[in-house]
């Protein structure tokens, strides 16, 4: 391989267990539910996810041991509209019962809403509730709802207090964790790219509860089960065959199979942010198939959602893989302890009721032409999160055309002579 191409790798040494999280072990709080903390110590930002059924009922309580105030606290609820109704409610009771001042803003969860504009309603919003520097601003919805409203906190009067209350999967394992948050632009020539303006600001407490996983249409949440995919290749070991074990249970929503997983795959996370807060190095490995994803995700003819899209990218990026480690002849067959990583990756991702190729054979040229707008590469050239094998991911700098391609193409791009 050329000198010119860089590959960072990163240790995965911490690989949670199935039934096992980063930070403390289950407890009984009020005498009802059972509620795991996991710690993310952040330098200076110090921050915690906790796990709790009906965790949205008792707030007031969860956040008093958190050490955040509420008592007497100008508060501003952003909600995703088509949950208002059924979840807002609950959460501004508690909030009102521990003494907070609560207003409520509603935003539509669609991609062409994750924009400046909203982020200004946002800001509107704040002004007309009183919020000062003093206020508390509260996501409840799902990451896209997370990300704009972390960014409205961020910015508005130079920042102020984030809590996250997760209402999907996704956001409960993955994107609410870490303080990355941000709106799209729009791409020369069309289309939206993804997150290319925000910030990091990390929220005061994440709290998942898993009840409000019971209005989540069945292709939300298999969209959720791509990213615990995602931590478990990058983590390996025990989470990895326990997420294949119970894969066909999670698909079909087996609450026993969630409340195993929620933990373990947010730990995975947790952990990673902890040690890399910005992204500087071994963060970097949580983007693995978010490359290909997200510039498929921003193709209007496929439709897709986040996490289908990422699973789909996570099969490019075990092709890119495949092709770019070269792997030797005679090596492991299909279903043998060693298969390749490819199909060990598609076998995985079907069982979990997600996509492995889109749905329609968009042109190569147009997907790589969305990847170059990808943030995280550098000085125009592309990087790539690949997987030697399970549990040893690594960063590929200024990868062949050959390997970009064949990723491409396992997915049902097409290529030029196909057009």
């Amino acid at each position: 391989m050329s000198s010119t191409r860089e590959k960072q790798r990163f240790p995965t040494t911490q690989r949670p267990h199935w039934r096992g999280c980063v930070g403390t072990p289950p407890r009984t709080d009020e005498g009802t539910m059972s509620e795991i903390r996991i710690p993310i110590d952040v330098p200076g930002h110090a921050t915690s996810l906790v796990v709790r059924r009906g965790g949205v009922q008792v707030v007031g309580s969860i956040l008093a041991r958190e050490s955040i105030a509420i008592d007497a606290r100008r508060v501003l609820v952003v909600v995703d509209a088509s949950i208002a109704a059924t979840h807002a409610p609950r959460v501004v009771t508690a909030l009102e019962r521990a003494g907070a001042r609560v207003a409520v803003h509603e935003m539509r969860a669609r991609e062409e809403t994750k924009s400046m504009r909203e982020v200004e309603a946002i800001w509107s919003a704040a002004l007309e509730a009183r919020l000062d520097r003093g206020g508390l601003l509260v996501a409840l919805g799902g990451g896209l709802v997370g990300d704009v409203a972390g960014f409205a906190a961020a910015t508005y009067l130079r920042g102020i207090d984030l809590v996250q209350i997760p209402t999907t999967l996704l956001a409960m394992v993955d994107a609410s964790i870490g303080g990355k948050t941000g709106v799209n632009l729009a791409l020369p020539g069309g289309g939206l790219g993804k997150n290319l303006a925000g910030a990091f600001w990390q929220p005061k407490v994440t709290i998942a509860d898993a009840d409000l996983l019971t209005t989540l249409p069945v292709r939300e949440l298999r969209a959720g089960l791509a990213e615990c995919a995602k931590h478990a290749v990058i983590a390996g070991g025990a989470l990895l065959a326990a997420l294949e074990a119970d894969a066909r249970a999670l698909a079909a929503g087996d609450v026993s199979a969630l409340d195993r997983l929620i933990p373990a795959s947010a730990s995975v996370k947790a952990a990673i942010v902890a040690r890399d807060p910005h992204e500087l190095g071994e963060r970097a490995l949580l983007n693995l198939g978010h490359t290909f994803g997200h510039a498929i995700e921003t193709v209007p003819a496929l439709q897709l959602l986040h996490g289908e899209a990422v699973a789909i990218g996570m099969v490019a990026a075990a092709h890119c893989a495949h092709a770019y480690f070269a792997p030797p002849v005679g090596s492991p067959s299909v279903g043998s302890p060693n298969e390749p990583l490819a199909v060990r990756v598609e076998r995985l991702l079907s069982q979990l009721g997600l996509p492995i190729r889109m749905p329609l054979p968009i042109p190569q040229s147009e997907i790589r032409h969305r990847m170059g707008f990808d943030k995280k590469n550098q000085g125009g050239v592309l990087r790539l999160v690949l997987a030697r094998k399970m549990g040893d991911v690594t960063v590929v700098t200024d990868p062949p055309e050959e390997t970009v391609l064949a990723g491409l193409a396992a997915i049902g791009a097409a290529g030029e002579s196909a057009m």
